[in-house]
């Protein structure tokens, strides 16, 4: 797809001054900035991409800053570029990330070093930071001035007295709660922005540039840069060859005027509050962020050649068209609130992902498409006029909407506030809480096989497609007949261009990338800030093969069907830090033999889910940290405290993993407290991909002593022998749990009333005093195995008015089977444990296989 790209690179590539970018035009703070004290500058920070956050996609506020980070920080916010030639710090190498941010700091006179050295690791200390920012700014120092306003003024070192004085009296830099300054303190990450931010407060206002007569400004042979705002306001302007540092704003002067951007690039906000239905055009432009909002009448916006628009804010009527785009023309497309009542949106392109927050308003696209279109909670009333050159190819709705023309949408999701929603024509794949409820002038025969199921497990099903008809008789034995393999298969998004297949062997190891026919288990890479939106995996195969797959996500659900009548496509919805299994089934036209491909989408893990703490004294020690969200090769050195140590010094535990599984031993380990840290790192390739703290829980998780809304049965003989005979699976079924949650009853059982979702776990019962495992929080981690989590958890909320079944069976080459302890683990709508739930099983020859030795407890 054209629109594929990775926008990091390209931003890099243009040196644009984000570090890091929201993976959508509707990304809001990140998490762990939300309740922050300092969350709103942190918003501000983030929004105008001064902040560079974590792969992880948080801004950790709280981590202290290296002066490396800080340096690159307070460069980032005062637009500095000019570097110093020839650094001699000692401890700084050209090879540091951090050499270019030094030099420009020396250059700019506001850091000097001390002995000759910079010290780009060491954290910065609150007084340290003071100095930088006030000879960063320019800040005038106060001499002499007393700082015996803050309580700890006693600590405050004589070099720094002045600018902490001068930020003081600024108000950039204040004291806590408690009176003090804390000046030989380490400064925050959000401490560092806040102390910036009002320093930035302190500049006058630089004077927007204005072109405010018609004419073509800006070179024809090379590119100027203006530093700070730009403003149009007149009829008849080009822009060409410029980079903006600051915001361009098209005024209202400009009437419904025509205005032409070519090979601009603004770094800041595009305002758009003038022009006419034929009015701005941009080509081969980069606009960051666009908000148009022109007081009356509609304004036209055409996005031509290699033009990149990230993110556009509608709060009035517009249309946004696409010309011969080459490159993603608009992404982002977010139709505001403040958007009047009756306004016309028209949308003529190929459009990523467009929002609809606005209510009573009209949307037309009378051609090209939309892959994500979603109109929100509240959003009620709309009008979309799909035409019949257009589509859109998920549609998902939290609002009542009304849908008319010809044009195909692909999926719908009607969630339960959309209830009454009207279509002009029934949409290909329809799903939601509320899609018994929409209205269809022109209803088709639903698509077959994409219904929600109890349990698919991993077989195929039976398939209605056309290949064995076609395959009788002699033509059995023909190569295309007795073909059960693909021969391609891509991945492909339409808001991350990276994916990659990596094919790996039967213990999960790589042994290659890219599709090989002969290669049946994949996984694929998730960064963990992805914006949610549906997968694309194209799958080719033999002429009358016949495909089916299953597919289970991170919610606890399940789908499966078929690929018919051309189809090649399954489409798998992601979220940020969830994983999707999905399993691809290949029936040759002559059904002599079925392959079974394995493709897993698994996010990145960080160190906090990679690993968990497993108590089990089969390993000789009676503790191990394990993981596997590793991979093979990879170097685990683990630090255990000396107050969590047999011998009450620090030890140091290096391993190296092997099939893809971390199993350290933690000899000597004795935790003092359930709840601690251990310091672990990771090298791959004699790279460091994980440094920091693993917080471990070994507390102990509560029991569920009433079951109700709980039942659980043991598979027949009978059945167990039915489900064999069907079975692709070599080893036979040795027995077989059915769980059966009730909603309404386990909503009523105080214990488990929050409960939304359950996993299991098992041991035997091998001796008649055996007693069941108490399990720890830490016990039921179940991220470490990025290869198994997404099975891990069930949902029970699946069926409305119907109880949730689950299936499990046990097989295994050792047909001996011995009583069991059950254990049903609750968690809540967020995933967070409840408490588990212990049912002893006694199984008996009617409800185990036909093969089975029953294994009674030993005294």
């Amino acid at each position: 797809m054209r629109r594929s790209r990775k926008i990091i690179m390209a931003l890099l590539a243009l040196n644009l001054v984000f570090g890091t970018l929201l993976s959508s035009a509707f990304a809001a703070v990140p998490q762990d900035a939300q309740k922050h004290w300092a969350s709103t500058t942190l918003q501000k920070w983030v929004e105008s991409g001064l902040i560079k956050g974590y792969k992880d996609g948080s801004v950790k506020p709280d981590v202290p800053i290296k002066r490396s980070e800080f340096v690159a920080l307070l460069n980032r916010a005062l637009k500095l570029s000019d570097a110093q030639n020839n650094l001699t710090f000692g401890d700084l190498p050209t090879t540091n990330w951090a050499y270019g941010d030094f030099a420009i700091a020396v250059k700019a006179g506001y850091l000097q070093g001390t002995g000759g050295k910079a010290y780009p690791n060491r954290l910065t200390t609150r007084q340290e930071a003071a100095v930088m920012i006030a000879k960063a700014f320019k800040l005038d120092s106060v001499a002499g001035e007393d700082v015996s306003v803050f309580k700890d003024a006693d600590q405050i070192a004589s070099w720094s007295k002045d600018a902490i004085t001068s930020l003081a009296t600024n108000n950039v830099l204040k004291g806590d709660t408690k009176g003090n300054l804390r000046p030989q303190a380490a400064i925050t990450r959000a401490e560092a922005v806040v102390a910036i931010d009002a320093a930035l407060a302190l500049k006058p206002a630089a004077t927007a540039k204005v072109f405010d007569k018609a004419g073509v400004y800006g070179s024809t042979d090379k590119t100027e840069t203006i530093e700070g705002d730009v403003v149009i306001a007149a009829d008849n302007v080009t822009l060409q060859n410029m980079v903006i540092t600051g915001n361009l704003t098209v005024s209202a002067k400009v009437g419904d005027g025509d205005v032409t951007l070519k090979h601009v690039t603004v770094k800041g906000t595009t305002h758009v509050n003038g022009g006419g239905e034929n009015s701005i055009h941009v080509e081969d432009s980069v606009l960051l962020r666009v908000i148009v909002d022109k007081a009356s009448g509609k304004v036209r916006i055409v996005a031509i050649g290699e033009t990149k628009v990230y993110d556009v804010i509608v709060q009035s009527a517009v249309k946004l068209e696409e010309s011969n785009v080459t490159d993603s023309g608009f992404a982002n497309v977010e139709l505001a609130k403040d958007l009047p009542k009756d306004a016309s949106v028209d949308l003529i392109g190929k459009f990523e992902d467009v929002r609809v927050l606005a209510a009573n308003i009209k949307i037309n696209i009378p051609s090209g498409s939309v892959d994500n279109l979603v109109v929100a909670d509240g959003a009620a009333n709309n009008t979309i006029n799909v035409s019949k050159e257009a589509q859109v190819l998920k549609l998902v709705l939290d609002a009542v909407s009304k849908l008319i023309g010809d044009g195909k949408i692909e999926n719908a999701t009607i969630n339960e506030k959309a209830k009454g929603s009207e279509f002009a024509n029934q949409p290909a794949n329809v799903d939601g809480d509320g899609k018994d409820g929409i209205k269809v002038s022109k209803p088709v025969n639903p698509n077959p096989g994409t219904g929600p199921v109890t349990n698919p497990g991993t077989g195929p099903g039976t398939n209605p497609g056309t290949g064995s008809e076609h395959c009788t008789g002699n033509a059995a034995n023909t190569a295309e007949c007795d073909n059960a393999r693909l021969s391609a298969v891509s991945v492909t998004s339409s808001v991350y261009d990276q994916f990659q297949l990596v094919q790996r062997d039967g213990s999960k190891n790589i042994f290659g990338t890219g599709f090989s026919s002969d290669a049946l288990y994949y996984s694929v890479g998730v960064p963990r800030n992805i914006a949610e939106s549906d997968v694309a995996v194209s799958v080719t195969a033999a002429t009358y093969a016949k495909i089916s797959y299953s597919l289970t996500q991170n919610d606890g659900t399940y789908r499966f069907g078929f690929l018919q009548n051309g189809q090649n496509t399954i489409n798998v919805h992601l979220k940020p830090l969830e994983d999707a299994h999905l399993f691809i089934f290949v029936t040759s036209g002559n059904d002599k033999s079925t392959k079974v491909y394995e493709i897993q989408f698994v996010y990145d893990r960080d160190l906090q889910e990679a690993f968990y703490i497993q108590k089990d004294f089969f390993y000789g020690a009676p503790y191990q940290l394990v993981s596997q969200s590793l991979e093979e090769g990879d170097v685990v050195t683990v630090t255990i405290p000396a107050t969590d140590h047999a011998s009450r010094q620090e030890t140091i535990v290096t391993d190296t993993v092997y099939y893809n599984r971390a199993l350290i031993l933690l000899n000597g380990f004795e935790p003092a407290l359930p709840q601690g840290n251990l310091h672990v790192t990771v090298v791959r390739e004699g790279r460091l991909i994980m440094d920091g703290e693993y917080a471990y829980d070994l507390t102990p998780a509560q029991v569920v002593t009433n079951g109700n809304g709980i039942e659980i049965s043991l598979w027949t003989k009978a059945e167990l022998t039915a489900h064999d005979q069907q079975s692709y699976d070599m080893n036979r079924s040795n027995y077989g749990y059915k769980f059966q949650f009730n909603a309404q009853a386990i909503a009523a059982n105080p214990q488990l009333a929050n409960a939304k979702y359950f996993s299991f776990k098992w041991n035997n019962i091998e001796y008649q005093h055996s007693t069941p495992t108490a399990w720890t929080k830490e016990a039921v981690k179940f991220s470490w195995n990025r290869f198994w989590a997404v099975h891990e958890l069930v949902r029970i909320d699946q069926f409305v008015n119907k109880p949730y079944t689950h299936l499990f069976l046990g097989s295994a080459p050792i047909e001996k089977v011995h009583n069991q302890f059950m254990y049903v683990f609750a968690f809540d709508a967020n995933k967070q444990l409840i408490g588990y739930y212990v049912h002893t099983v006694n199984f008996d020859a009617d409800h185990v296989g036909s093969h089975v030795t029953l294994v009674p407890p030993q005294p």
